[in-house]
């Protein structure tokens, strides 16, 4: 994790503060599956720190194949926004 931080240029402490969020956006979304409110925002949010994502990738001049992981979550977390916001 400490090599991924240095490869994106940001401090240690701010990328674990990234994680941090991640996992408490993943909860959420979780969590949502029962209050429904609470889902939604933090798909919102989850798919803001994915989009960050993306874009500290292209930034680090990465491949697509290294990108993957992020892009196949945002879809799936759009997604999830999508059915959530019809139903």
């Amino acid at each position: 994790m400490r090599q991924s931080a240095a490869h994106f240029g940001i401090s240690w402490p701010r990328y674990r503060l990234i994680g941090v969020a991640e996992f408490a956006a993943a909860a959420g979304v979780l969590i949502g599956l029962w209050r429904h409110p609470l889902g939604l925002a933090a798909a919102a949010g989850m798919a803001l720190l994915l989009l960050g994502a993306v874009i500290t990738h292209r930034r680090a001049a990465d491949s697509g194949k290294e990108m993957a992981p992020v892009l196949l979550a945002l879809a799936i977390t759009l997604a999830y926004l999508a059915i959530a916001l019809a139903s």
